[in-house]
């Protein structure tokens, strides 16, 4: 990710991990509500994080 501002960065990395929790879920047979919700949160929190590294800046 280099190129990347460090709030995008750490935005897509914190997504990305969150995602891949959701994909084991989705993998282990969990149940539908589980993996949206994991899906949405993961992006929630990725916007949130960098909207707050971009007002620090």
């Amino acid at each position: 990710m280099t190129g990347l501002p460090g709030s995008l960065s750490i935005a897509l990395s914190l997504v990305g991990s969150i995602w891949l929790v959701g994909v084991v879920a989705l993998l282990v047979g969990a149940s539908g509500e589980l993996i949206a919700a994991t899906f949405v949160v993961g992006l929630m929190t990725g916007v949130a994080e960098w909207q707050g590294g971009k007002a620090e800046s």
